[in-house]
């Protein structure tokens, strides 16, 4: 059964998970398939580049990449100061990045700082981890939960709620990229 602080977080991780979602979508079209928050997929981006020879491109994602681990690394730290309220002080940062990125005509470096600290605003909801701007780690939580459940070895059903921040950077992904086209 899901415990009420559980629950709150894991809504919260959803609409979080959305804008995330957003933010990516929006820079991914604005980038031309070069993402914001999901930094796997620039990771490979980035190898194929080199492995091109592509030192322009494997640059252009290298900076990016730097850029999301220096969020991250701001995000941690903004979130150590502040203790107890860290998830005010965490979101404000990411807020006023992505308000400069906007005011900026949707500059890629404010986004991807504001990714890189939004991971710090919310890692737990109650005794379930979440994940915000990367979803892989949710579906293979998913995923085992699905195999626990089918073998007869399931301890519970907290491995549903794993999508609620899929589906939810999944939904804020669509409206980033309506938003974009218009």
């Amino acid at each position: 059964m899901t415990k009420p602080v559980e629950a709150r977080g894991l809504v919260l991780a959803g609409f979080l998970a959305a804008l995330a979602g957003i933010v990516d979508a929006i820079g991914y079209l604005h980038l031309g398939g070069l993402f914001v928050s999901f930094m796997s997929g620039n990771s490979t981006q980035l190898g194929a580049a080199l492995g091109q020879n592509d030192l322009a491109d494997a640059g252009s994602i290298a900076k990016l990449i730097l850029f999301f681990v220096a969020g991250a690394a701001a995000g941690q730290a903004v979130a150590a100061f502040a203790g107890g309220r860290h998830l005010t002080w965490v979101l404000v940062i990411v807020g006023l990045l992505l308000g400069l990125a906007a005011a900026l005509e949707i500059a890629p470096e404010p986004m991807v700082l504001a990714m890189g600290a939004l991971n710090a605003s919310l890692r737990r909801a109650g005794k379930i981890p979440v994940s915000l701007t990367f979803v892989t780690g949710v579906l293979v939580r998913f995923g085992q939960g699905l195999g626990d459940f089918l073998t007869g070895h399931a301890t519970g059903s907290s491995w549903l709620l794993q999508a609620i921040p899929w589906a939810g950077l999944i939904a804020g992904a669509t409206l980033g990229a309506f938003a974009y086209s218009r």
